[in-house]
């Protein structure tokens, strides 16, 4: 599995306070969206001990079980709990939000539950009544819909590429769905 993208949100370059949140962005693909998992997510933060008040780098391990369904900016919680380390003892970790973004996909755009794919085709292609299999996530149609077994739609948008053409459609695409 690749490393995890992590990316902190924290305000000119300080963590968070005592007590407050150590939020994350993180980063999920389009197929991990869509078919749901389970991350293996390293966390790394400074805490402080609470009786000497040393300060320690400590890396916690979050799993989180990724919904099929889930949308950019769903924010998975956890609170704060206690871990032990060795040579150090007992340390209260802080409370940890991962906030949802979704890495931009080479052929498709999510749109809600729905899904896009552009499809660019010439004019010689389209009179010639050309057929072409389009890839899908997983021989579906548009995403999962969280809590449900109900699916977004799939659009497949034409794009005419030669626009000069004697075969001109007045938009200059055409858009259809299933």
């Amino acid at each position: 599995m690749p490393t995890p993208s992590l990316q902190r949100h924290s305000g000119f370059g300080r963590g968070p306070g005592p007590g407050e949140d150590h939020q994350y962005e993180m980063e999920l693909t389009l197929e991990e969206l869509f078919t749901g998992g389970t991350r293996e997510l390293t966390v790394p933060m400074t805490v402080s001990h609470p009786q000497t008040r040393s300060r320690y780098r400590v890396e916690p391990s979050y799993t989180v079980d990724v919904v099929a369904g889930w949308k950019e900016g769903t924010r998975i919680s956890f609170p704060k709990r206690v871990v032990e380390y060795p040579q150090i003892g007992k340390m209260q970790l802080p409370p940890v939000t991962f906030v949802v973004t979704q890495r931009r996909h080479p052929y498709f755009e999510r749109i809600g539950d729905d899904l896009l794919i552009k499809v660019r085709l010439t004019s010689a292609q389209a009179k010639k009544r050309l057929t072409m299999e389009i890839p899908l996530l997983d021989g579906t149609k548009g995403m999962p819909i969280k809590g449900g077994p109900k699916r977004g739609k799939l659009f497949v948008q034409f794009q005419f590429t030669d626009r000069g053409s004697s075969f001109n459609h007045p938009r200059g695409s055409a858009s259809m769905f299933y």
